[in-house]
């Protein structure tokens, strides 16, 4: 009698499903990312500038740091709008429930403000700008101005921040309830306006002789 020896197949196994390396959702939450630390970028530079301003010798120096301040500040937009968009596409891929959560509202009350004060910074810059390019239409190395800016002018770049800081808190703690989402942003309006005011102002060298000016 032979004996034979049963062969076996195993049944082809079903094919495992395999998450996409890279999708639509992602790609978006990258770019939010991004537009943060690009705007935190911007902030730090404007930052720098304001304080080369500040300390500048001469109307052409105060121009040119002035210059490179507006520079920056363009990018702000460009991020918010970035921001904006794939935030909201983020959430149009959830829950449509997300939409009314407190995170939602104050994010979106945070981006009005930051709009806002944008465009008030903005007019005022531009205005700035006109003043320093006549008096260095004159002679550009002639002392530089004092600059004695209002005191909302001064603290809302801070007061931005601020703003900022409470939206991305909300963002990541994603709180449902719409007084407590708001009131993180207050805190964060609060602390940053507490902090202006209390920051020295830049001190000008002692060989410039400026003159009072404000805007």
């Amino acid at each position: 009698m032979g004996i034979y020896r049963a062969q076996t197949t195993a049944p082809p196994s079903a094919p495992i499903p395999t998450k996409p390396i890279m999708d639509r959702y992602h790609i978006a939450l990258f770019i939010h990312i991004v537009t943060l630390i690009v705007a935190a970028s911007a902030t730090a530079v404007t930052k720098l500038a304001v304080g080369r301003r500040a300390r500048a010798r001469t109307v052409g120096e105060v121009l040119e740091w002035h210059d490179v301040l507006t520079s920056a500040a363009k990018v702000f937009p460009i991020c918010l709008a970035a921001f904006v968009i794939t935030g909201f596409y983020m959430l149009s891929v959830a829950h449509a429930a997300v939409w009314s959560s407190g995170f939602v509202i104050a994010g979106s009350v945070g981006v009005v403000l930051l709009l806002a004060s944008g465009v008030f910074l903005a007019t005022r810059g531009r205005a700035l700008k006109q003043l320093l390019e006549e008096m260095a239409k004159n002679a550009a190395d002639q002392p530089a101005p004092k600059l004695v800016p209002p005191p909302l002018v001064a603290a809302l770049p801070m007061i931005n921040t601020g703003i900022a800081l409470g939206v991305v808190f909300d963002m990541v703690t994603k709180p449902a309830s719409i007084a407590v989402a708001l009131g993180i942003v207050a805190i964060g309006i609060a602390v940053s306006a507490a902090g202006a005011m209390r920051r020295p102002a830049p001190v000008r060298p002692a060989t410039s002789k400026p003159r009072a000016s404000s805007f």
